[in-house]
Protein backbone atom coordinates (compact mmCIF):
# COMPACT_ATOMS: atom_id res chain seq x y z
CA UNK A 1 0.00 0.00 0.00
CA UNK A 2 2.59 2.51 1.00
CA UNK A 3 4.58 1.40 -2.37
CA UNK A 4 0.98 2.45 -4.42
CA UNK A 5 0.82 5.85 -2.57
CA UNK A 6 4.75 6.42 -3.94
CA UNK A 7 3.61 5.66 -7.14
CA UNK A 8 0.48 7.93 -7.14
CA UNK A 9 2.69 10.74 -6.22
CA UNK A 10 5.63 10.58 -7.98
CA UNK A 11 2.88 10.15 -11.22
CA UNK A 12 1.64 13.08 -10.18
CA UNK A 13 4.84 15.12 -9.39
CA UNK A 14 6.12 14.14 -12.90
CA UNK A 15 2.17 15.40 -14.23
CA UNK A 16 2.89 18.77 -12.46
CA UNK A 17 6.39 19.28 -13.47
CA UNK A 18 5.23 18.13 -17.23
CA UNK A 19 2.33 20.74 -17.39
CA UNK A 20 4.54 23.72 -16.39
CA UNK A 21 6.85 22.76 -18.57
CA UNK A 22 4.32 22.74 -21.43
CA UNK A 23 2.78 26.41 -20.23
CA UNK A 24 6.79 27.58 -20.28
CA UNK A 25 6.56 26.55 -24.18
CA UNK A 26 3.94 29.16 -25.05
CA UNK A 27 4.93 31.74 -28.08
CA UNK A 28 4.07 34.88 -29.38
CA UNK A 29 3.97 34.90 -33.03
CA UNK A 30 4.19 38.54 -35.33
CA UNK A 31 5.11 39.89 -38.76
CA UNK A 32 7.95 42.97 -38.29
CA UNK A 33 7.39 44.58 -41.60
CA UNK A 34 11.21 46.63 -41.19
CA UNK A 35 14.56 45.53 -40.13
CA UNK A 36 14.91 46.39 -36.65
CA UNK A 37 17.77 45.65 -34.12
CA UNK A 38 17.82 43.85 -30.51
CA UNK A 39 21.07 44.52 -28.84
CA UNK A 40 23.41 44.93 -30.75
CA UNK A 41 22.11 42.50 -33.40
CA UNK A 42 20.42 43.65 -36.64
CA UNK A 43 17.54 41.42 -37.80
CA UNK A 44 15.47 41.81 -41.19
CA UNK A 45 11.97 42.63 -41.94
CA UNK A 46 9.92 39.28 -41.58
CA UNK A 47 7.62 36.55 -39.45
CA UNK A 48 8.74 36.59 -35.65
CA UNK A 49 8.44 34.26 -32.69
CA UNK A 50 8.96 35.25 -29.10
CA UNK A 51 9.02 32.67 -26.78
CA UNK A 52 10.63 32.67 -22.86
CA UNK A 53 13.73 30.98 -22.43
CA UNK A 54 14.07 27.57 -20.98
CA UNK A 55 14.19 27.72 -17.02
CA UNK A 56 13.95 32.02 -17.22
CA UNK A 57 10.57 34.23 -18.23
CA UNK A 58 13.16 37.10 -18.02
CA UNK A 59 14.99 36.04 -21.00
CA UNK A 60 13.15 36.18 -24.42
CA UNK A 61 14.32 34.33 -27.31
CA UNK A 62 13.64 36.07 -30.82
CA UNK A 63 13.65 33.65 -33.46
CA UNK A 64 12.92 34.17 -37.02
CA UNK A 65 12.91 30.72 -39.07
CA UNK A 66 12.79 32.06 -42.56
CA UNK A 67 16.52 34.03 -42.11
CA UNK A 68 17.45 31.54 -39.47
CA UNK A 69 18.33 34.06 -36.80
CA UNK A 70 17.79 33.95 -33.22
CA UNK A 71 18.69 36.43 -30.35
CA UNK A 72 18.66 35.81 -26.50
CA UNK A 73 17.68 38.68 -24.59
CA UNK A 74 17.39 40.03 -21.01
CA UNK A 75 13.71 41.30 -20.57
CA UNK A 76 12.54 41.96 -17.32
CA UNK A 77 8.95 41.58 -17.07
CA UNK A 78 7.99 43.47 -13.79
CA UNK A 79 9.61 46.63 -16.46
CA UNK A 80 7.31 48.70 -18.61
CA UNK A 81 8.00 51.68 -20.09
CA UNK A 82 5.31 51.52 -22.79
CA UNK A 83 2.06 52.20 -20.35
CA UNK A 84 -0.70 51.96 -22.93
CA UNK A 85 -3.80 49.85 -22.92
CA UNK A 86 -2.99 47.38 -25.61
CA UNK A 87 -1.62 44.16 -25.16
CA UNK A 88 -0.08 41.29 -27.59
CA UNK A 89 2.03 43.49 -29.37
CA UNK A 90 5.76 44.25 -30.23
CA UNK A 91 6.58 48.09 -28.99
CA UNK A 92 9.82 49.20 -31.21
CA UNK A 93 11.58 52.72 -30.84
CA UNK A 94 11.98 54.62 -33.89
CA UNK A 95 15.76 56.60 -34.02
CA UNK A 96 16.06 57.83 -37.38
CA UNK A 97 15.44 55.34 -40.04
CA UNK A 98 16.20 52.46 -37.34
CA UNK A 99 14.00 50.70 -35.06
CA UNK A 100 15.14 49.27 -31.83
CA UNK A 101 13.02 46.44 -30.26
CA UNK A 102 11.90 47.67 -27.13
CA UNK A 103 9.02 45.83 -25.20
CA UNK A 104 6.83 42.67 -26.12
CA UNK A 105 3.46 42.65 -24.28
CA UNK A 106 1.92 39.58 -25.23
CA UNK A 107 -0.10 37.20 -23.52
CA UNK A 108 2.63 34.31 -23.85
CA UNK A 109 5.43 36.38 -23.42
CA UNK A 110 6.09 39.60 -21.54
CA UNK A 111 9.13 41.81 -21.10
CA UNK A 112 10.72 45.30 -21.57
CA UNK A 113 14.07 45.48 -23.37
CA UNK A 114 16.20 48.06 -22.07
CA UNK A 115 18.55 50.75 -24.56
CA UNK A 116 21.29 48.56 -26.33
CA UNK A 117 24.45 50.42 -26.03
CA UNK A 118 24.62 51.18 -29.61
CA UNK A 119 21.04 52.39 -29.19
CA UNK A 120 22.50 55.19 -26.69
CA UNK A 121 25.40 55.40 -28.77
CA UNK A 122 23.08 56.77 -31.95
CA UNK A 123 21.22 59.00 -29.87
CA UNK A 124 23.76 61.02 -28.01
CA UNK A 125 25.75 61.80 -31.22
CA UNK A 126 22.41 63.76 -32.62
CA UNK A 127 22.55 61.33 -35.63
CA UNK A 128 18.81 60.33 -34.85
CA UNK A 129 16.26 61.69 -32.85
CA UNK A 130 13.52 59.44 -30.93
CA UNK A 131 10.68 59.56 -33.38
CA UNK A 132 7.95 57.54 -32.01
CA UNK A 133 7.03 53.65 -30.63
CA UNK A 134 5.85 52.24 -33.34
CA UNK A 135 3.41 49.55 -31.99
CA UNK A 136 2.93 45.92 -34.02
CA UNK A 137 0.55 43.64 -33.57
CA UNK A 138 1.02 39.90 -32.60
CA UNK A 139 -0.59 37.60 -35.51
CA UNK A 140 -1.22 34.85 -32.65
CA UNK A 141 -0.71 34.08 -29.23
CA UNK A 142 0.11 30.16 -28.75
Amino acid sequence: MKTLNTMILTVGAVALLGASGLSAQTRATAYVPFEFTVQNTTLPAGEYTMSAASGSHDVIVVRNAEAKKAILVLAPSNLSEYKGSQKNVLVFRQIGDRYFLSEVKTDAVRGHIPPSKLEREIASTGRGELVAAVIVPALSVR
